[in-house]
């Protein structure tokens, strides 16, 4: 799981999201900003939380890339 989290951390930088934005995303995920330490439960949801907003960005790139 952690592997997940890293290659989607790495996704969201790729597509313009900023480092503050991103620890705001997996701070309303589990409460803090830091993904070390965390048990299953907050890793599934940090998960969860990457890939909604993953998601939102690459259909943004796709609205207005053309």
């Amino acid at each position: 799981m952690k592997q997940r989290i890293l290659r989607l951390l790495k996704r969201l930088a790729f597509l313009g999201y900023c480092h503050f934005e991103i620890e705001s995303i997996i701070k309303e995920a589990i409460g803090v900003n830091s993904v070390d330490g965390l048990s299953n439960s907050q890793e599934a949801s940090v998960i969860e939380h990457l890939e909604m907003y993953e998601q939102l960005g690459l259909n943004y790139l796709q609205t207005y890339s053309k």
